[in-house]
């Protein structure tokens, strides 16, 4: 515990003038699909947003129309853009079915999430409607990457952090990570146009003590997206100067 805790300092000096700890120390990338509009334009800016890409629409009538829209429809995730497993473990412990299967489960609870975070807040931007309306923007939520936990991965970084050091395994073994990748559209009901789109990508966490989370084949990913859910909350409920901060690629605890 002694030397988790002291890695743990080291690193939280180590990111204390990076840029972005999921953008430079993780070294977490994702391209988006053509599910976004301008997935071209999107880019980084950590003075406001936690996510990788953002574009907000600079036409000053979609922002004025969207600053009187009270609700907001969450739609249904979708699962059309999926890109296929790249990590050999996850590919040798899911076949085509078994990982489809499992996300459309994954999609569900993502809906079920982003409502979730809008519902429970105390002071939000949005009241949560049940179906398209004139008065409410819609999120369109597509999930485009998946990389399920994999008990292999597991067993690879025990077995590294037992013959050298705690959390050496996750660091060295990275490509054997659960890794999970979003991306999303919020559309001004008015103009019918985009008024802000996104994309992020999170991977399975550095942990201290090892934790029920890592396990199970999606512990990762609904992780990511309660953290994602609550993030775009935020986004969308505070002032424009208020910066929403990003989760560290460390963890304590995981469930």
């Amino acid at each position: 515990m002694m030397i988790r805790a002291a890695t743990l300092l080291l690193l939280s000096c180590l990111l204390m003038s990076c840029r972005s700890a999921k953008s430079v120390v993780a070294s977490v990338h994702v391209t988006p699909t053509s599910f976004l509009p301008h997935a071209a334009e999107l880019k980084e800016d950590r003075k406001r947003s936690p996510f990788l890409g953002n574009w907000w629409n600079p036409d000053p009538r979609v922002q004025k129309a969207a600053e009187k829209v009270p609700s907001l429809y969450i739609a249904p995730v979708i699962t059309d853009h999926l890109r296929p497993m790249r990590q050999k473990l996850a590919k040798m412990e899911f076949s085509h079915d078994r990982r489809d299967e499992k996300m459309q489960k994954l999609a569900a609870y993502a809906h079920e999430k982003f409502r979730h975070a809008f519902k429970s807040a105390k002071k939000t931007r949005f009241s949560i409607v049940d179906a398209p309306a004139k008065d409410a923007m819609t999120l369109k939520l597509s999930i485009i990457e998946w990389e399920p936990n994999t008990l292999t991965g597991l067993a690879l970084r025990e077995t590294v952090d037992l013959l050298t050091l705690p959390m050496v395994g996750d660091l060295l073994a990275k490509p054997a990570r659960g890794q999970i990748a979003i991306e999303g559209m919020l559309v001004e009901p008015k103009t019918g146009k985009s008024w802000f789109e996104f994309v992020d990508k999170e991977e399975a966490k550095t942990l201290f003590i090892f934790f029920p989370q890592e396990v199970f084949p999606s512990g990762q990913a609904k992780y990511a997206i309660r953290e994602w859910a609550r993030q775009f909350e935020k986004l969308m409920s505070t002032p424009p100067e208020k910066k929403i901060k990003d989760s560290m690629p460390f963890q304590i605890i995981a469930f």
